[in-house]
């Protein structure tokens, strides 16, 4: 798991409560830029968007050169901008597009796309496709004001609509009201990457709800690309859900939204799925389209090493390749360690065994005449009574110590404790 923080989060990933919309801002003027930049005559772009391609290279060499030069030498916007490269002539551009936005993140990203979307409008605007229009105020919910949420504290998003926006992990959110009358949220989010780890983001936001008393909230005057979003509140149930559809607006894009169920508990309770259905109708969004979030926060998992999918794994691979060397040789240790012991072991049981069957065989036990102690042997005797089959057992165990010995030479110089 890596944590990167606020000010990161905010330039690479999303600067909105609910979603990762500047996401697609930022994704779309790297993707614009590099395409431009590095390969305008990649096969499947239409002329027009070569044309379009090469005036926005243009323009972002002319005026945002010092931005991009600081963005190619910096290593989250440069696997930005491959990762964007990518994304070309996909059937889901787009989400391509944005996924590498909430992967690479930086302040360099987030200076390269002000210069190339807000300062120097190198990058055309978005427009609305009227896919989330302003919803009837009839449908809104009558009583919701920001101390709704407020005196709650904390809430978890359980359920998302946009899979590009809404659709995190572990989106733990604490609410609050401030002297200016304003509602700030510290949200939380985790983006997960290929290799099963996870980026934790986090971000502050502030929502206003005008004086009639409408269950709309208003989050705008942001600086970063001027981003401003509207939530829309058709229904809620005091201390357990509130049904947020929202739609924004920024200087890369026009019109984006989707819809979010904010919960007291991590989970979505299988008895809200009536209510919700309906306050989904109200706003003009089909229910079934939404998708469950996960909130239960998991650790993250041991690294492992996969196989390479993108620039973002590698250096955890690295760390992989590392920690597995560290097991193999603490294995190694642990395994000569044993060798050692056994050998040495062996080593006693053998060298018994022998004494004893050699102490056997001098004790005799036969008596050998008057003026001879009972069980004296002559060496002549000795030998005579041992029999072939004793003798081969001695060589045999000799020739066994004889290795085990050269063994324990080898390893005598290892601290076995």
């Amino acid at each position: 798991m890596e944590e990167e923080g606020e000010e990161e989060a905010k330039g690479g990933t999303r600067a909105k409560a609910v979603g990762a919309a500047l996401a697609a801002a930022t994704a779309a003027a790297s993707a614009l830029a590099f395409a431009a930049i590095a390969d305008v005559a990649r096969a499947g772009v239409s002329p027009e968007k070569q044309a379009e391609m090469q005036e926005t290279g243009a323009c972002l060499l002319q005026n945002c050169g010092r931005e991009l030069a600081a963005c190619v030498t910096d290593e989250k916007c440069a696997e930005d901008l491959v990762c964007l490269q990518g994304c070309f002539g996909r059937e889901d551009e787009g989400d391509c597009q944005i996924r590498c936005g909430d992967l690479y993140a930086s302040q360099a990203v987030a200076t390269f796309n002000t210069c190339a979307v807000t300062e120097k409008s190198c990058v055309a605007q978005r427009k609305d496709d009227g896919k989330y229009p302003v919803p009837p105020f009839d449908a809104l919910a009558d009583g919701f004001t920001v101390d709704t949420m407020v005196k709650e504290k904390r809430w978890y998003i359980v359920a998302g609509l946009n899979k590009d926006f809404d659709v995190f992990d572990c989106q733990e959110h604490f609410f609050d009201k401030g002297e200016d009358g304003k509602m700030y949220i510290k949200i939380n989010w985790r983006v997960n990457r290929p290799n099963g780890q996870f980026y934790e983001r986090n971000d502050v936001q502030s929502f206003y709800q005008e004086p009639d008393g409408k269950a709309i909230l208003h989050n705008n005057g942001n600086v970063m690309l001027h981003y401003q979003d509207d939530w829309y509140i058709p229904a809620y149930k005091e201390g357990e859900w509130v049904y947020i559809y929202y739609r924004g607006t920024n200087d890369a894009w026009d019109g984006y939204g989707g819809a979010t169920v904010y919960a007291t508990t991590p989970d979505l309770k299988p008895e809200w799925i009536p209510d919700l259905e309906a306050a989904s109708k109200k706003v003009g969004v089909d229910w079934n389209d939404f998708v469950i979030t996960d909130n239960s926060c998991k650790p993250a998992p041991e690294l492992k090493i996969i196989a390479p999918t993108d620039l973002d794994t590698l250096a955890d691979d690295a760390v992989a390749v590392e920690k597995d060397l560290e097991k193999e040789v603490q294995l190694v240790e642990r395994t000569v360690e044993d060798d050692v012991r056994e050998v040495r072991n062996f080593f006693g049981r053998e060298l018994n065994t022998l004494e004893e069957k050699i102490e056997q065989l001098e004790r005799g036990l036969v008596n050998s005449g008057p003026g001879r102690p009972a069980g004296f042997m002559t060496e002549d005797r000795k030998r005579s009574e041992m029999n072939s089959r004793e003798r081969r057992q001695i060589d045999r165990f000799s020739r066994r110590l004889d290795r085990m010995q050269d063994d324990f030479r080898q390893y005598g110089d290892l601290d076995v404790k």
